[in-house]
């Protein structure tokens, strides 16, 4: 790249350009490479610049310049919806770039609605430090005439006793503001006169702005707010010295009750949903335990009068904050509440059912090294149900109890996990006297505060579990909402720094994935309990009608699919089932559960006469002849039914269609590469090979994870595309400017003569991309 970038500096054109080809096929140097690709096509060719960019930032995934570059490349085509979206999600790995940020502020100007926009600005305002930034945003918000022209940002330093910020009004910004303190029922006006580094340096007057307030003595809550009564993002603060832990106590924890706690800030319904589930399953419990409900100050009237009437009643505990102090403050002086009790986090939007809180402590205490425990959800990171890591809409209550009752009637072992999550978490009173409390120095209000209490117990010695025998609802994001963006992404940042080998250790977690065998043991009984109830057993003759419906309908007709998959332990078929809130997932090892899995499709298939849309020819041979043959004839009644007819052409038109002169002049072919074989890769290569013999401007574009990829980037024209975060393979297929997916076969019986011919002869198949080699089933729908 040194050479490369002599003859640039030079003005050689030519020989940069022969040595930047160079470095593309040279392996050490293809990422930088790429990016200077990118910046030359930016101005005339974006979505090239796109293609370019794409490649060197999924090689350099922490290069925030990258990222940013291909941000511009996206808003060069004139797409600023789908570079905010991108920029956002990469800003969450990498919040504190300021190159990154500009960009996705110029995204969010150009695609977002000014009252949204606003909202934006104002959201991530306490956190901005950096001049440009700030100077870019505030002229944004001056230029909003119909929106308040006043603005700061206060925040509590503990450690200087004082409370500092700054604060601006964008009409006049040449005149100091006048701001009204209220404390402890007196009220005092002042002026922020004092000079303010991070104003000056945004453009703004260099002598007032500031915002300097000594606070003495502790103070609970100090409302800052102009003369006209907004008050400044902050505000109130809390000016209270920061939090010392109680000394440990001796004979703490099993033998104690638990506190389960209750943070609560916004959302009615499911807050009081979850209070009462708690209270209603307090009888059934064994485990001696007391609710504390802990109000962050929530502004919801009628939440506040709901909680002092369960309080009256004895039903909770309540303790009240008369000022917001976050996630990570309150529950640090809850969980010191009662040194001697084990404790539980319980998010406000989540439910209980049955022993829960037995099922949980007995797990704790499996073994004197376990520190926390966290269950089964529908929305827990690791602990997610039926897909690992992947949020799913919550149960109902009726749905959620037959889930829990399963779980607890299956009682999987418990499984180590890399880290608990705190939707719900037992966490026992000893780890907690050993590991410490809550960091609320440098983890800033909610998020990520129990990811680093676990690893900082895990690296002491300490174990957590995930209880596969519980299963809590949960809804997720209730009282963050948009805010939790924001935190996550500042205190991931902090989390990476202090634990730079974690990520790795997740990511091996999660590809050994330890709770599947767990997951799928519940959903086995989830299926059992399935045919059970649709099974006709009363002999009378049902009146069926059969409806055609979309695979992502959960209505009454249910649909079943069952798709096949070459791991690497081995083949293996699933049944999923779109049921309900959560879908039933099923999965058998071909190789040892054959007839389970026979036995399972049978009962499928005899369930109140229930009809195939498409067999699946990958997956047939490996089934017993007898299932095979039975599928097959639901198929062929189904075909020969006119209501189908758009269905079975749909899913069961595999007829190829030769490629066009069209197809072939397309500057940019995205060929699709599903086949792993050993033979398909190589028939790939032969076909790319020659196709750039006959266009040497054309470019191939392939799967960036396809396991030929790296192979296929010998050829000069072959590059990279990949589903980019915050984006879907059809936006990444838009801004690339290539053609439809296409997907190269074989035809055998074709005659060829020339390798050219032979190329071009080759037949291709357009899938539409969510179309696969699947065996639909469905469930017909009743009526009475």
């Amino acid at each position: 790249m040194d050479i490369f970038h002599r003859h640039r500096e030079a003005q050689e054109h030519e020989s940069a350009a022969a040595m930047l080809e160079l470095a593309l096929q040279t392996p050490e140097y293809r990422p930088e490479a790429l990016i200077w690709k990118g910046i030359d096509a930016l101005p005339n060719d974006p979505k090239l610049a796109f293609i370019f960019f794409s490649n060197a930032a999924h090689a350099l995934p922490e290069r925030a310049d990258v990222h940013a570059l291909l941000g511009r490349s996206m808003l060069a085509q004139g797409q600023p919806d789908m570079a905010a979206r991108y920029l956002a999600a990469v800003w969450q790995k990498l919040p504190h770039d300021p190159s990154l940020r500009m960009m996705l502020w110029q995204a969010r100007s150009q695609s977002a609605s000014p009252a949204e926009l606003r909202r934006l600005i104002l959201a991530h305002l306490p956190d901005i430090t950096v001049a440009n930034e700030l100077n870019f945003v505030l002229k944004i918000l001056a230029a909003q005439t119909d929106a308040p022209g006043t603005v700061g940002v206060v925040r509590y330093l503990p450690e200087e006793k004082e409370i500092q910020g700054w604060a601006v009004d964008l009409r006049n910004v040449h005149a100091p503001p006048t701001l009204e303190l209220e404390a402890n029922g007196q009220t005092m006006l002042v002026t922020a006169n004092v000079a303010s580094p991070l104003l000056t340096a945004a453009g703004l007057p260099t002598i007032h702005g500031g915002i300097r307030i000594k606070v003495p003595n502790p103070t609970l809550a100090v409302t800052v707010r102009f003369a006209t009564g907004l008050p400044l993002l902050g505000s109130p603060v809390s000016a209270m010295p920061t939090f010392v832990p109680p000394e440990p106590v001796a004979d703490a924890g099993k033998h104690h009750p638990v506190d389960v706690l209750i943070p609560i800030y916004d959302g009615l319904e499911e807050t009081l949903e979850c209070i009462n589930s708690a209270i209603a399953a307090r009888k059934l419990n064994r485990t001696p335990h007391r609710l504390v409900v802990l109000d962050d100050a929530t502004p919801i009237v009628a939440l506040r009068k709901a909680l002092k009437v369960l309080a009256s009643k004895g039903k909770i505990t309540l303790i009240q904050q008369p000022v917001n102090l976050g996630f990570i403050r309150t529950m640090n002086r809850a969980m010191a509440l009662s040194p001697r009790h084990d404790v539980v986090w319980l998010n406000a939007d989540t439910r209980v059912h049955g022993n829960w809180l037995d099922r949980l402590r007995d797990t704790a205490y499996g073994a004197a090294d376990i520190a926390s425990v966290t269950p089964f959800t529908n929305n827990g990171e690791l602990m997610s149900f039926p897909v690992s890591r992947v949020s799913s809409p919550m149960p109902t209550a009726a749905e959620q109890a037959e889930l829990d009752t399963l779980a607890g009637g299956i009682a999987s072992a418990p499984v180590e996990l890399e880290t608990g999550c705190g939707f719900c978490l037992y966490i026992k009173r000893t780890a907690l006297e050993s590991v410490g409390y809550l960091d609320e120095v440098e983890l800033t209000r909610g998020y990520g505060e129990e990811t680093d209490w676990c690893l900082k117990a895990k690296a002491m010695g300490w174990r957590h579990l995930g209880a596969t025998d519980v299963f809590i609802a949960h809804k997720g994001g209730v009282s963050f909402r948009e805010e939790k963006k924001i935190r996550v992404a500042y205190n991931n940042a902090v989390l990476r720094r202090r634990y730079p080998k974690a990520e790795k250790a997740y990511l091996d977690f999660c590809q050994r994935d330890p709770l599947q065998p767990a997951r799928n043991a519940l959903q086995k009984a989830r299926l059992k309990a399935f045919t059970s109830k649709y099974k006709i057993t009363d002999g009378k003759d049902n009146v069926l009608k059969i409806s055609i419906q979309d695979m992502d309908d959960t209505g009454e007709s249910h649909a079943v699919s069952l798709t096949h998959q070459q791991l690497t332990s081995g083949a293996v078929a699933t049944v999923n089932i779109r049921f309900s809130s959560l879908d039933i997932i099923v999965d058998y090892d071909l190789s040892t559960q054959m007839e389970k899995l026979a036995a399972d499709l049978d009962q499928l298939l005899d369930i109140r006469q229930a009809s195939l849309v498409y067999s699946a020819p990958h997956l047939t041979p490996h089934l017993p002849k007898t299932l095979t043959s039975k599928l097959h004839s639901r198929l062929e009644t189904l075909v020969q039914s006119n209501s189908w007819t758009d269905a079975t052409q749909t899913h069961c038109n595999d007829g190829a269609i030769s490629f066009t002169d069209k197809d072939l002049s397309h500057q940019r072919l995205f060929i699709e590469s599903n086949d792993t074989s050993e033979e398909a890769a190589n028939f790939q290569l032969e076909f790319i090979r020659n196709m750039s013999t006959t266009n040497k401007h054309q470019i191939i574009l392939i799967d960036i994870d396809a396991s030929n990829y790296i192979a296929m980037c010998a050829l000069n024209c072959v590059m990279g595309i990949t589903e980019l975060p915050g984006l879907t393979r059809m936006d990444s297929n838009v801004l690339s400017g290539c053609s439809p997916p296409i997907k190269i076969t074989r035809a055998d019986q074709i005659e060829t003569s020339t390798p050219l011919d032979n190329a071009v002869k080759r037949t291709t198949e357009r899938l539409a991309p969510q179309q696969t080699h699947n065996l639909i089933m469905r469930k017909p729908e009743i009526t009475e």
